[in-house]
């Protein structure tokens, strides 16, 4: 899902809202700080790698739009919430 901070923030307010502020969460949450790559040049103009090089305002909100709206990360984070309600279900029965 691609937002902005401040609609995260309202949203993350509603939630609070209706499911208490010690509700258990898992969050992942990437920003414009998270898009980049390593390159660029040092003061004598040889390549560095270890220069990070951010992506402009534009190109950085087309790359986090297509993650936010990757259907595949979604898909592998429920068949992973499934996996353990499945594990923490047999282990209740178990014991």
């Amino acid at each position: 899902m691609f937002r902005a901070l401040s609609e995260l923030r309202d949203s993350i307010n509603r939630m609070i809202d209706e499911q208490g502020e010690d509700a258990p969460c898992a969050s992942f949450v990437f920003t414009k700080k998270d898009v980049f790559y390593y390159g660029g040049y040092d003061d004598d103009g040889l390549p560095n790698l270890d220069v990070e090089q951010y992506l402009n305002d534009e190109d950085t909100e087309e790359v986090l739009n297509e993650v936010g709206n990757n259907d595949y990360i979604y898909e592998q984070i429920g068949e992973f919430i499934d996996d353990e309600v499945r594990r923490i279900r047999n282990r209740v029965t178990v014991d």
